[in-house]
């Protein structure tokens, strides 16, 4: 998945408050979590799915289906 379908699928809507996102780690300011990984996916050079922030979102994305 590109940077470009994240941002599609995660920015401009509705969450809960707080969401786990593994066994340990909660996410508690949705908005901040996903603009800090964004910040990191744009600086990262190397392949995407080597960069934390890109494994947190997709895990967070993950999360939101259960």
């Amino acid at each position: 998945m590109t940077k470009e379908e994240l941002q599609q699928e995660l920015l401009g809507k509705t969450y809960p408050e707080q969401v786990q996102i593994s066994e340990d780690q909660i996410v508690v300011d949705v908005p901040l979590f996903l603009k800090v990984q964004f910040i990191e996916l744009d600086k990262w050079q190397k392949d995407i799915t080597k960069c934390p922030g890109y494994v947190r979102l997709m895990k967070f994305k993950e999360a939101l289906k259960n």
